[in-house]
C-alpha cells in the first residue's frame, strides 16, 4: 500500500507537469524558465520518491545530491522569473549566471569529494525524508543559500507591487505570494515546527509558487507590464522635459532640460519661457488648440550654438479646459553637426572628382593626369608626399612584377632615384596588391614595411592606398598611391574612406585611358593592314603575277614581246610606288589650323603625285584664304580624296588644283587628264563619290563631277563664305 509521503509527492509531481503544459500551450514572457522550473521540481521531487524506496537503498546517496542541486536551481529559476515579471532583463547577463551557478558547482563537487578516499566532509544522508535539508553543515548552507535568493526575488516583487500600487490579488501580487511560501517553509523547518516530521515541504512549496507564476501568462493587465518608475523615467530622459502654466510660466524641467539651456532648475523657477529662448510666438498657438505644435530653434550658449527641436502641446483636464503647457526638447546640435559636415564632406569629394575628371579630359598623357590629380589631393587632405606607383605592364610574371614611380610630389631627388622603380614583392607594396585595401602605419619611421627612402625623408605616418579599376570581376590592380605626413596626427578614417573613393576614381580613369589608346591603336592597326592589303599588296600581287606570266611564256617558247611584258610589269611596279608613297603620306599628321589650307595642298602635291611622275600644279587666289578651320579640313578631305583617284585609277600625266575665292563663295576645283569614266555607269557610291558629296553637303555647297572616257575628271567643289567674311 502506498504511503502518506509517496502519495503526496506524486501529486505535487502532477501539478507541476501540469503547470509546465499550461507554460508550454501559452509560451508568453518567462515561459521558458517556468518550464525550466517545473522540471526541477519534478526531478526534485522524483528524487525524494527513490531517496524514501526502501528497494532503491544503493542510490539513496545520488537521489540526496540531486535533491539539493535541484532545490539551489530551483530557487535560481524563481530569481530568473522574478526579474522576467519586474521587467529587470538587464540583470540577466553572463556575471550573473556564473555567480548563480557557484552553489550549483560546489555541491556536485562536493559530491564528489565525499564519495572518494580521504573526502574533506560527507554529505549527510538522515534516515527520515524531512531531515534532508536540517541536518548536516553543508545541507543547511544550501537551505540558507535557497532562503537568501528566493528572498531577493521576493524584495524585487513587493517593490513592484508598490511602485504600481497593484492590488494583491492580480498577476504581481499572486507572484509575491507565491514566492513567499519557499521562505516560509524553510523558516518553519529551521524552527523545527514542520507538522509533517517526515515529509520534506520544500518542493511543495516550490510547486505552489510555479502554479502562481503561471496565472500572470494567463491574466496579464496592461498596468502590470514592467515596472517603470515615472521619476526615474523623467529624469533620466535625454530630451529635455519642460512644463510651463497657461501663462507661459516654466514650473518644472528635468535634467535633460538644464543642460539644453544653460540654466539650472531654481534659476527659471517661475520665469517666463521667454527668458530661455526670447520670443516664442508659437507658443501661443497652443493655448485655443489642440494640435501639436513642432519648432526648430538655436540658442547660443557658452561652449557654442545648440541647435534644438521643441515639440509643444497643450496639457488638459477632464473637461477638456487647458491649464499648462508641456514642452519636449530635443538636442539636434550632433546631428546638425554631422550633417553638415558630411555635407561638406560631399561637396568636397564632388569638387574633387569633378576636379581629376576635368584633368583627364585636358592632359595629354598619364603622367601629366597623375601629377594634375596630386595637386588637387595634397592640399585638402595635408600630405606633404604622395608618390603613384603604377604596375610595368612590361613585366610578365608575377615573381618579377615591378612597379614604376610614375608621378610624386615632395620626395626628394634622392628618393626619386631609389623608388623609381619598386619591386612588387616589398612588404608593402605586396600586402596592398593582395588584399586590395588601403593600409596606413602611423609609427612610419620604426616601421620595416615602409621602404626605405621614404623613411629616410623623415614621416611620421604613411597610407597606402590600392588603385583597382572596377571593370573586371575582382578589379583589375593598377598601382598604388602613396600617401605621407611628416607630422601628427595619422590619416582619419573619414580621410581614408574618401581617398579610397579618390584613388578608385582614379584608377577607373586611368584604365578607360589606356582601354582608350588601345582601342585607337587597334582601330589604325586594322586601318593600316586594310590599306595596305587594298592598294600596295595589291599592285605588288598584280607585279609578281605580270613577271611570272610572261616568265612562263618566255619558257615555253610563245611569241612574246619582252617590250611590252617589261612595259606591263614597270606600269605595275610605278603603281605600287605611287600606292606606297599616297600611304606613307596619309600615316604623316596634317595640321590644316596652323599651316593652312593652301600650303597642306601644296605639301601633299609635291610629296605624293610630285614624285609619281604626275604633273601637278596648284592655283590659289591667296596664301591665306580666310575659312573657318572646319571648312578648311572639309576641302582639304574632299581635295584629298580625289587626288586619291587620279593617283590609283585616272592614270593622268598632269593634274591641276584650283582654290578661287568668289564674291559669295570658294571654289575648289581638281582638273586632270585621265582616262576618266562614265558618269552612267559608275556606282555614285564608288570612288570615293560619296564622302566628297556627304562632305560638300556639311558645308552647305554643292559638288559637281564632269567626266567622258579618255577625256579626263573635272570636280568643282562650291561653298559658301562665313557670314562674318561676307
Amino acid at each position: 500500500m502506498i504511503s502518506f509521503q509517496a502519495f503526496a509527492l506524486w501529486i505535487n509531481i502532477a501539478i507541476v507537469v501540469a503547470v509546465g503544459i499550461g507554460a508550454y500551450r501559452r509560451r508568453g514572457t518567462g515561459a521558458a524558465v517556468l518550464i525550466a522550473l517545473c522540471l526541477l521540481v519534478t526531478l526534485w521531487t522524483a528524487s525524494y520518491i527513490i531517496y524514501d524506496n526502501p528497494g532503491l537503498a544503493p542510490v539513496r546517496l545520488y537521489a540526496a545530491v540531486t535533491a539539493y542541486a535541484t532545490a539551489v536551481l530551483a530557487a535560481t529559476a524563481v530569481l530568473w522569473l522574478t526579474l522576467v515579471r519586474t521587467n529587470r532583463r538587464s540583470w540577466m547577463n553572463r556575471r550573473s549566471v556564473a555567480l548563480l551557478a557557484v552553489m550549483p558547482v560546489l555541491t556536485f563537487a562536493a559530491f564528489g569529494l565525499a564519495s572518494g578516499p580521504g573526502a574533506l566532509f560527507e554529505i549527510q544522508t538522515p534516515p527520515a525524508l524531512g531531515q534532508l535539508f536540517s541536518t548536516g553543515t553543508w545541507e543547511r548552507m544550501i537551505s540558507f543559500y535557497v532562503f537568501v535568493v528566493v528572498l531577493a526575488g521576493e524584495l524585487l516583487l513587493l517593490d513592484a507591487l508598490l511602485r504600481r500600487r497593484n492590488a494583491i490579488i492580480s498577476s504581481l501580487g499572486l507572484a509575491f505570494l507565491g514566492a513567499m511560501l519557499p521562505l516560509v517553509t524553510v523558516i518553519v523547518e529551521f524552527a523545527d515546527r514542520s507538522p509533517f516530521s517526515k515529509l520534506e515541504l520544500l518542493p511543495f512549496a516550490f510547486g505552489l509558487c510555479a502554479v502562481a507564476f503561471l496565472y500572470g501568462l494567463f491574466e496579464k493587465r496592461p498596468e502590470e507590464i514592467g515596472a517603470i518608475d515615472r521619476h526615474a523615467a523623467v529624469e533620466g530622459m535625454d530630451e529635455g522635459w519642460i512644463v510651463l502654466d497657461v501663462n507661459d510660466t516654466v514650473v518644472d524641467m528635468n535634467p535633460a532640460a538644464e543642460r539644453m539651456t544653460g540654466y539650472a532648475r531654481d534659476q527659471v523657477y517661475g520665469q517666463p519661457i521667454s527668458s530661455l529662448l526670447g520670443d516664442l510666438s508659437n507658443l501661443g498657438l497652443t493655448l485655443s488648440a489642440s494640435q501639436e505644435v513642432e519648432m526648430k530653434r538655436s540658442i547660443r550658449l557658452e561652449e557654442g550654438w545648440r541647435y534644438l527641436n521643441i515639440r509643444i502641446s497643450t496639457l488638459m483636464d477632464r473637461e477638456r479646459t487647458p491649464f499648462g503647457r508641456l514642452t519636449l526638447w530635443r538636442d539636434m546640435t550632433e546631428r546638425k553637426l554631422t550633417d553638415d559636415s558630411r555635407q561638406r564632406a560631399r561637396d568636397e569629394m564632388f569638387v574633387l572628382i569633378n576636379a581629376i575628371s576635368s584633368a583627364a579630359s585636358n592632359t595629354l598623357n598619364t603622367e601629366e593626369f597623375l601629377l594634375e590629380s596630386i595637386y588637387h589631393i595634397i592640399y585638402p587632405f595635408r600630405s606633404q608626399v604622395v608618390g603613384i606607383f603604377l604596375m610595368d605592364e612590361k613585366s610578365k610574371r608575377r615573381d618579377e612584377a615591378w612597379l614604376q614611380l610614375s608621378s610624386h610630389l615632395g620626395l626628394p631627388a634622392e628618393a626619386i632615384e631609389d623608388m623609381a622603380r619598386m619591386p612588387a614583392s616589398s612588404p608593402l607594396f605586396n600586402w596592398v596588391m593582395n588584399s586590395r585595401q588601403p593600409i596606413q602605419l602611423a609609427d612610419a619611421a620604426d616601421d620595416e614595411r615602409v621602404p626605405g627612402p621614404i623613411r629616410r625623408i623623415p614621416v611620421a605616418s604613411v597610407l597606402m592606398l590600392p588603385l583597382v579599376a572596377q571593370g573586371e570581376e575582382n578589379g583589375k590592380f593598377l598601382g598604388c598611391m602613396l600617401m605621407a605626413r611628416k607630422e601628427k596626427p595619422a590619416f582619419s578614417q573619414d580621410e581614408i574612406v574618401r581617398l579610397t573613393t579618390l584613388s578608385d576614381h582614379m584608377a577607373t580613369l586611368i584604365d578607360s585611358d589606356r582601354r582608350r589608346k588601345l582601342a585607337i591603336a587597334l582601330t589604325e592597326r586594322e586601318r593600316l593592314m586594310r590599306d595596305l592589303h587594298d592598294s600596295v599588296s595589291q599592285k605588288l600581287y598584280g607585279l609578281v603575277t605580270t613577271t611570272e606570266a610572261a616568265q612562263a611564256a618566255m619558257e615555253a617558247g610563245s611569241s612574246v614581246d619582252p617590250l611590252q611584258e617589261f612595259a606591263r610589269i614597270g606600269e605595275h611596279a610605278r603603281q605600287a610606288v605611287k600606292e606606297m608613297r599616297l600611304f606613307l603620306y596619309q600615316m604623316q599628321q596634317v595640321d590644316v589650323e596652323k599651316e593652312g589650307l593652301v600650303s597642306v595642298l601644296h605639301h601633299r602635291l609635291s610629296a605624293v603625285e610630285g614624285r609619281a611622275d604626275i604633273k601637278a600644279r596648284l592655283l590659289a587666289d591667296d596664301e591665306d584664304i580666310p575659312l573657318a578651320t572646319d571648312t578648311q579640313m572639309t576641302l582639304y578631305y574632299i581635295a584629298q580624296e580625289a587626288l586619291n583617284n587620279v593617283l590609283r585609277h585616272a592614270h593622268a600625266k598632269s593634274v591641276l588644283v584650283t582654290l578661287k575665292k568668289g564674291r559669295g563663295n570658294v571654289v575648289l576645283e581638281i582638273l586632270d587628264d585621265g582616262v576618266g569614266f562614265d558618269l552612267k555607269k559608275v556606282d555614285r557610291a564608288g570612288l570615293g563619290l560619296r564622302n566628297m558629296r556627304e562632305r560638300a553637303a556639311q558645308l552647305d555647297g554643292k559638288l559637281q563631277i564632269i567626266s567622258k572616257p579618255n577625256v579626263g575628271t573635272r570636280i568643282v567643289v562650291a561653298v559658301p563664305l562665313e557670314p562674318e567674311i561676307k
